[in-house]
């Protein structure tokens, strides 16, 4: 009788939780829970940003905007402007690898037909091909017709080492430093990336795919803490079962 009752007593899961382990585990395995159900709504809002930023690509394009522009709202608008470019105040973005091949990007003032001066990112050349004698035709004379998506300078971080105007050496794009190097005004505090006008990537400079490019990594990141939740449960029950079969077997 004395062991029915025992066992009428013992926990449903087979243990009977310990106050320190219980204190330990309780709150990392609530704090898990709590960042995974984040990085889900962080997931939503991603994906809601680039469904929007990929309708603005892909809608027709519009005038490039104006300096007083909200730069979050004119991101990767897609844009058109006939003009000429300044072609001998070329600088020059290192560190752009293109599939595997060291590279630079050619970025170069763009004056449009109404006046205004944007800076522009024309693409890809590889870094043997800086001077233009090297790539023919590289540099379009006169009037041309430009399009592409306006691009929001990104943020320098730590790592990244300061320009070096004086020797047209730029690791990032700093528009107000490039539009003094090139000696233009007024310049918007946005650049453009140039769409490539032709399916050939033999025409330098190669210019940008219309791509958003934005990292989505918040359902593995989500996946991740319901995981590392999921074992400490598992290790918390299973511990707790371990000790109570201990403490049987030694009243046995």
């Amino acid at each position: 009788m004395a062991h029915e009752n025992a066992s009428s007593r013992r926990p449903l899961l087979g243990f009977r939780p310990r106050l320190w382990p219980t204190l330990i585990s309780l709150p990392m395995i609530i704090v898990m829970l709590f960042l995974g159900g984040w990085q889900l709504q962080r997931l939503a809002w991603k994906e809601g940003l680039i469904e929007r930023l990929e309708s603005r690509m892909y809608d027709a394009p519009i005038a490039p905007p104006a300096a007083g522009v909200d730069i979050d709202d004119a991101e990767f608008r897609r844009v058109r402007a006939e003009g000429r470019f300044l072609n001998d105040q070329e600088m020059f973005l290192t560190g752009r690898p293109e599939k595997g091949t060291v590279g630079l990007h050619v970025v170069t003032p763009f004056v449009t037909a109404d006046g205004r001066t944007l800076l522009v990112n024309r693409g890809w050349i590889p870094d043997d091909r800086r001077d233009p004698a090297k790539r023919p035709n590289s540099q379009p004379e006169g009037t041309v017709t430009l399009e592409g998506i306006v691009r929001k300078p990104s943020l320098r971080n730590a790592f990244t080492p300061d320009n070096e105007p004086a020797k047209n050496l730029w690791f990032y794009v700093d528009v107000a430093e490039m539009a003094a190097k090139a000696g233009v005004k007024d310049v918007p505090p946005y650049y453009i990336d140039a769409l490539r006008d032709t399916d050939s990537r033999m025409e330098l400079p190669i210019g940008a795919d219309p791509q958003i490019g934005l990292r989505n990594e918040h359902l593995q990141y989500a996946l991740t803490w319901f995981f590392m939740a999921i074992g400490l449960i598992v290790v918390y029950v299973v511990w707790h079962r371990g000790v109570e079969k201990e403490e049987r077997d030694a009243v046995k």
